[in-house]
């Protein structure tokens, strides 16, 4: 018998979850355990461990569904439960399978005891979209503590646990999750943080065209933020608040108390909203954090040496999928792999199109695209 654990945070179970595990080979004679951890040790969870308990039995009406981490509590190491499974079933390494995701595979090397997991089980990996060194990663990890993987030929959904969430503050998480699992959630009244901003869109005047190419830039940023290990939580909160000053003028500003005046904008009307979306961020939403603050601030002139969040909420801003702007393409598969190329083909492309329609060009942009213009040369 082989016994195979496919273990996580399922915050909440998705049918991404469901899909990869329909696509395992197993025997009759092999068993199949959903583990959903209580602490995870890499991730916040925003359900509590018993609602996604609940929400897996949901999920996976027929399959076991094991609450040893929650009742264990604490911190849920990896290495603990693959002990406490081997000596309950007699098993050995090659007998003991645990599934994990390429974006778990990558981060591996940084789990409790790596030495001691190399010699508990064996780890079937899944690829994910948008992300090709898994098998280096594998190597990496061998190189280092050893262990038997298995690099599964199936790639998972482009879906994930964080983006269901942000889709839930738009009314858009019921297509991603089974029925049992969305009625939970909405009864429960889970993953409701988003809409403190969502909710508030109306009030700023955003049309439902504005409010989806937000949604699009959200769920395009923290596709980059998960190739490049952003802060996921940074990078929503930029996404969802970049364009919210989109629809303001100073008389508006003015009846909404914000702190902002000729004198104060430094930005050419085509951009100004996004002066506005930061006085709206800091005055309407508490946000403190000034990398956040600048991401939305400089959404769409860029500017020199700007964070990792803020190229990646101009990148996203600028090649969304509902964006129609030709020569896309080939900006959008040198972000997967060098940002700062991408960063630099999008100023070129942004200050082409200013020019072409007579617009004012911020002097920003323009020290933007010679700054990483010299950095990418100096990184050839």
């Amino acid at each position: 018998m082989r016994l195979i654990i496919f273990g996580g945070t399922f915050d909440p179970p998705h049918y991404g979850h469901i899909e990869l595990i329909s696509s395992l080979n197993f025997s009759n004679d092999d068993k199949v355990i959903i583990l959903p951890n209580y602490i995870p040790p890499h991730k916040s969870a925003d359900a509590s461990p018993e609602d996604r308990l609940n929400m897996c039995r949901l999920a996976f009406p027929d399959l076991e569904v094991s609450d040893y981490e929650i009742k264990k509590g604490g911190p849920s190491y990896t290495y603990q439960t693959l002990q406490f499974f081997q000596k309950e079933y007699f098993l050995n390494r090659d007998n003991l399978i645990y599934v994990i995701g390429a974006d778990s595979m990558k981060d591996l090397k940084t789990w409790g005891h790596p030495r001691k997991l190399s010699r508990l089980a064996t780890f079937l990996v899944f690829r994910r979209p948008h992300y090709n060194n898994v098998a280096q990663d594998i190597k990496e990890f061998q190189d280092l503590y050893g262990g038997n993987f298995i690099l599964s030929d199936i790639i998972g959904q482009d879906i994930s646990s964080t983006e269901i969430r942000v889709r839930n503050a738009f009314d858009q998480a019921r297509d991603y999750v089974p029925e049992g699992v969305f009625e939970y959630i909405k009864q429960k009244g889970l993953y409701n943080k988003y809409r403190a901003i969502t909710d508030k869109y109306s009030q700023f005047g955003l049309s439902q065209k504005r409010i989806d190419h937000t949604l699009s830039v959200t769920l395009t940023a923290l596709k980059l933020a998960y190739v490049y290990g952003a802060d996921s939580e940074k990078v929503i909160l930029a996404a969802l608040l970049h364009d919210i000053g989109k629809n303001l003028n100073l008389k508006r500003a003015y009846e909404l108390g914000l702190s902002i005046s000729y004198q104060t904008i430094e930005l050419p009307a085509i951009c100004r909203h996004a002066d506005f979306g930061y006085e709206i961020a800091k005055t309407f939403f508490g946000i403190k954090d000034e990398e956040v603050l600048n991401a939305i601030k400089y959404h769409t002139t860029g500017r020199p040496g700007m964070t990792l969040l803020e190229k990646i909420i101009f990148l996203a801003d600028y090649f969304e999928p509902t964006r129609a702007t030709p020569g896309l393409d080939k900006i959008v598969q040198t972000a997967r792999t060098n940002i700062d190329q991408a960063v630099e083909l999008a100023l070129k492309n942004t200050l082409n199109f200013l020019k072409q329609n007579n617009y004012e060009i911020a002097p920003i942009t323009i020290s933007a695209y010679e700054y990483y213009q010299k950095e990418n040369k100096i990184g050839i």
